[in-house]
Parts: C-alpha cells; structure tokens; sequence
C-alpha cells in the first residue's frame, strides 16, 4: 500500500516571518486603540509600518471625493512636502488607484518591468521597485488604500498581502471608532450651543418675570399704603408675600425637553429664608429632599408654604419665640410626596378658622396640584401635611 509522503515542514524562515507580522499587528492594535489625535495617529501608523517591516516607504491615500482622487495623507520615506500635497489617480493604471477601485489588493513585483502599470513621478523619484496596495474600508465605504513599497523588486509575497490586509482592516475599524467619535464630540458640542441659547432665553424670560412682579408688587404696596384699613392692609401685604413666592419660584426654573421644571428643594428653602428674614424671633428648620417639579405644580406648592408659614407666624407664637418646620419627603416606588409645615407654638386654638381665606387657598392650591391637606395631631404645636402625586421628572 502507498503511504501518502509526509507533509513538508515550513520553512524556519517563514515561520519567523510569520511571528514577525503577529508581532506587529499586536503593536498596531495597541496603537490604534490609543486615544492619540487621528491625524497623528495616522503618521505614526505609517512610520512604524515601514519601520517594523523593514521597508523605507509606506502610504497611506484617503479618497478625496471632492476631486476623485488619492491624496497621500500620511507616510514614511518621502520628500517633505509629498505629504498632504501628492495625489494618485483612481484607475487601472495606477497601483493604489486600481485598489482604491476594486477593492482588491494590487501587487507589483516590479514596476519597471511591467506594462501593466504608469509609475506615478513620487515613487520613480524613490526607486520604489516593488509595492503592495490594500483597501481601506471603513463603515461599509472605500476609505482609501494602505501602501508598503520596497527598492526591492519582488520584495513582497502572499504572506505580505495577508499581513497588510489585517493592518487595513484594523484602521478601517479605527476610521470609524474616530469618525464616531468626532460625530459624538459634534452632536455634543451642538446640542451645548442649543443648551446656552435656552440658557441665555431662560434669562431673558426670568428677567422679563422678575420685572413684571416686581411691579405688581410695587403697585400692591402703593395700594396698601394708601389704605386706613388694617384689615385691607393686612390682606394686601399677604398679596405681595405670595407675589414673591411667585418670583422666587421662577429663579429655580430650568428648561428641560420635556418642559420647564422647578428645583423644590432650593425653592422652599429659599422661601423658608425670607421668612426668617422677615421674623427674626422665630426660627426655621428645613428637611428637603432634591427633588424637581413642573413648574406648574411647584408654584401652587410654593403658595402653600407660604400660607402655612404666614399662619404660624400669625397665630402659633402670640408674643413668644418659636420654631417652624418644613419638611418635604419624596417616595419614588408610589410616585408620592409629602410636604409637611409644623410648629411648636400654642396649638389648634390659635389657629384660623376652617372656612378663613388662608384655609380655602390652600386647600384650593392642593387640589390643583392633586393633593390631599391633613392635620396631624402632635404633643405641642399644629402640623399640616400635604399629601400629592410625584412621578420623577
């Protein structure tokens, strides 16, 4: 029986070359990896190429659709200048050119025995005998064409085409992780022009706001000085507390895309301060978690502070310093929140009547914003809750 002869050995040189390569695609892969400007990226591409395969010249071509050619955009073992400025013509004739056009490597064993080819002037000027041409594809399109040449004719093998093949397909990924990149960095660097110019109209209008209020406001104190009336006076000094709970509300106002919403925490913290201002014999406590809300619902919630702390202030504390606390606790599982104003002042006696304007506003605001008002029962003081819907924003 015949025995099939035994399998030959690669040669040792072969297998070093091999090695070799993997060697350098690791390198390669490392370097594209890297976070190094693109167009840099490219020149050391090019240089540690031809560096690493032992050859003097390396290409790198990107199409220039504009003019429908190649434009020689970084590389090793050229004149100075050639970079940026030598062009190669898409076609048959042209090594890189029929790359760029097939979409298939192109080798030349040697370019001054064949008729097959025009040597381009760059590399007659270089005694470039030999070369390799590899497209570059990037996303699905024809990026452009990777180049290794060699004074040497028939320098190149099908070992070599492999090899230059895995170094196109590995920038080609490169290309387009950059390109992503860069159209991140655009759409970021938009979408913060759109931002500043919200920001900017954001201004405009709480100043327009600010003005307007400030005038009501002013045209309510002139009101309130021209009357004899304590009980008028009274009532429109309350006008102008609510006024500027109005105001006060539109200087946490941000616009979002899905509307203009509110900073509750800093809102009512900003109310609770004025008051403390106001009455210096009391002092206020606050526990406020950061929560936002629509600017629709936190004006009417903004109110409601300000009525149960004008309350207090009114009846909890008859000639006695006391303290006021507000609170504010945010469930997100029930889409729930509680605010809570409490006192330590004399208790439910002191308090206004069930049917008195301050209790009916209030218990109107809560239902605009489909809440709920409870009083709680404590050892000392009053404590009222409002209990209301709040999905997160």
């Amino acid at each position: 029986m015949d025995l099939e002869p035994p399998t030959e050995a690669p040669q040792a040189g072969t297998l070093a070359k091999l090695r070799h390569h993997q060697h350098i695609i690791r390198d390669v892969s490392r370097l594209l990896e890297s976070r190094i400007p693109f167009d840099r990226l490219l020149s050391l591409l090019a240089i540690r190429l031809a560096r690493s395969a032992g050859i003097r010249h390396s290409m790198i071509l990107r199409y220039d659709n504009a003019r429908g050619d190649l434009l020689l955009v970084a590389g090793a073992g050229w004149q100075p200048g050639a970079v940026g400025t030598a062009r190669f013509p898409v076609g048959a004739t042209c090594p890189a050119g029929r790359a760029q056009q097939t979409r298939l490597p192109t080798v030349v064993e040697d370019l001054r025995n064949t008729d097959e080819f025009r040597i381009p002037g760059l590399l007659q000027q270089h005694g470039v005998r030999s070369l390799i041409d590899v497209p570059v594809v990037s996303g699905g399109a024809q990026w452009g064409v990777l180049e290794m040449g060699s004074t040497e004719p028939g320098r190149f093998d099908a070992d070599d085409e492999h090899f230059l093949l895995t170094i196109a397909n590995l920038l080609g990924v490169a290309i387009t992780r950059s390109a992503d990149h860069a159209a991140a960095a655009t759409a970021r660097a938009e979408a913060k022009a759109v931002q500043d110019a919200q920001s900017l109209r954001l201004d405009e209008i709480q100043h327009r706001i600010k003005n307007n209020l400030a005038i009501i406001a002013s045209m309510l104190l002139l009101e309130q000085h021209a009357h004899s009336d304590s009980g008028i006076k009274a009532r429109l000094l309350g006008l102008v507390d609510r006024v500027t709970a109005i105001g006060l509300a539109h200087e946490q106002l941000d616009i979002r895309s899905d509307g203009a919403v509110v900073a509750v925490a800093a809102y009512i913290g900003q109310l609770a301060h004025a008051a403390s201002l106001q009455h210096v014999g009391i002092r206020f406590e606050t526990d406020l978690q950061p929560v936002v809300m629509s600017l629709d619902h936190a004006v009417p919630l903004g109110l409601i502070v300000n009525e149960l702390i004008t309350n207090a202030v009114k009846y909890a504390f008859p000639g006695e310093p006391g303290t006021i606390r507000i609170t504010l606790h945010h469930d997100p599982e029930a889409a729930e929140a509680t605010l809570a104003v409490a006192d330590d002042g004399v208790g439910i006696a002191g308090k206004p009547q069930s049917g008195s304007l301050g209790t009916r506003l209030i218990k109107g605001l809560a239902t605009q914003i489909g809440g709920t008002v409870r009083g709680v029962a404590v050892e000392r003081g009053t404590r009222t809750e409002i209990l209301f819907p709040m999905p997160v924003l």
